[in-house]
């Protein structure tokens, strides 16, 4: 990348309202991508920088993968059997305390996160072999009728085991693109998608990391209604 599109890390800062210490941990984290370097300064990708303002930073230390999944799972109705009851209680008791912004924060570290560029006909491919998130999971019509929303065209959104991620971008010529139209979302648990689609809570808390206001929305209107059951 040229970096031509990109961020110093204190405009950087600036925009969130953090130090530049912090934007360097969000980059270590993945949280926010690099665009490229000037130099031997850093530049970061806008469209990361925005995808975190728009869905809020936090303070506090973010959830394990493993509780991230149960929080989610719980709150789409599932039993996470990967936690013990007395996990779980504590959870749900945590759970009644947060709004779907805090949520969407602590459930950061559920996956790794990787952005690519496909071609339409890779795509269509692409979307075969994920478990469906985010917009792309609105082609489901119980799920586009929950979160009351259509399309999901255009995009490749899903989840995939640890590993696989590498194995799809050489399979259908993907590349790494901060700003890519395919979506891959690496995770450790099997468990989570046991139904064979992920849980509704995991598809809110990806439409909250949308810059499409629309889906934005729609993801938090949906985690705030969970919280509430």
């Amino acid at each position: 990348m040229d970096g031509s599109d990109g961020l110093s890390t204190a405009e950087v800062a600036k925009r969130l309202g953090i130090t530049q210490v912090s934007v360097r941990q969000l980059l270590d984290s993945g949280q926010l991508s690099v665009a490229g370097r000037v130099g031997r300064s850093i530049l970061v990708d806008r469209a990361s920088v925005e995808r975190l303002a728009a869905a809020g930073t936090r303070r506090g230390r973010a959830w394990t993968a493993r509780t991230a999944w149960a929080a989610l799972a719980l709150l789409s109705g599932q039993n996470p059997t990967w936690i013990s009851p007395s996990e779980k209680s504590r959870l749900r008791s945590r759970l009644r305390q947060l709004d779907a912004t805090a949520v969407c924060s602590l459930a950061r570290h559920k996956d790794h996160t990787i952005r690519y560029r496909a071609t339409t006909d890779a795509l269509a491919l692409l979307n075969s072999h994920l478990i469906a998130s985010g917009a792309t999971a609105m082609r489901d019509e119980s799920t586009a009728e929950t979160f009351g929303m259509t399309g999901g065209s255009g995009i490749a959104e899903g989840y995939v085991m640890t590993g696989d991620a590498q194995a799809l971008a050489d399979a259908f010529g993907l590349v790494e693109d901060p700003e890519g139209n395919a979506i891959i979302h690496e995770v450790e648990l099997a468990e989570p998608f046991a139904e064979g689609r992920a849980p509704v809570a995991a598809v809110a808390v990806d439409l909250m990391g949308s810059l499409a206001t629309r889906e934005r929305s729609a993801g938090q209107r949906v985690i705030e209604g969970l919280l509430h059951v």
